[in-house]
């Protein structure tokens, strides 16, 4: 992966990071927490690629994206199984808020496997065509070769 190269973590904790910058060099790498945080850097920063994790349980309740009333409805009106729902899918809540804010078209690698879930990843990638998924298990040169995959769709 060539150097210049600018990639936006988007996760709950340092783990992406701290691996990325020691596992997969090259790329120059900045950090946010949340979907508001990632937004603003995308403001300010031309971003080339986003590296989302899936589940985001280490962030402040109201920091989640999502309608926490709809997610309680859809788990029999328990509010604590619609803040898990939130959490184990803001990956997926963080990508929504990056398009409807004018990002859509930034390639995103989700750290998430879909290899059990095929349909619902090509469901996904009907409404973020520049999307790629990779899982926990992944080597420093899988995750090279999704963001040369993506970098080169998107140009």
């Amino acid at each position: 992966m060539s150097e210049g190269i600018i990639v936006l973590i988007v996760e709950d904790g340092n783990e992406y990071l701290e691996n990325l910058s020691r596992f997969v060099e090259g790329p120059d790498y900045l950090q946010a927490h949340n979907a508001v945080e990632a937004v603003e850097i995308l403001k300010q920063t031309k971003v080339d690629l986003v590296y989302m994790d899936m589940r985001f349980d280490r962030i402040e309740l109201k920091d989640l994206q999502g309608d926490h009333a709809e997610a309680t409805r859809r788990h029999n009106g328990d509010p604590q199984r619609g803040w898990r729902y939130l959490q184990n899918n803001q990956g997926l809540y963080v990508l929504n808020h990056l398009k409807e804010s004018g990002y859509g078209h930034v390639p995103t690698v989700l750290s998430y496997d879909f290899s059990r879930e095929q349909r619902r990843f090509e469901f996904l990638q009907k409404t973020h065509p520049h999307i790629a998924w990779v899982s926990d298990s992944v080597t420093p040169d899988g995750i090279r070769t999704v963001m040369a995959q993506l970098l080169v769709r998107g140009e």
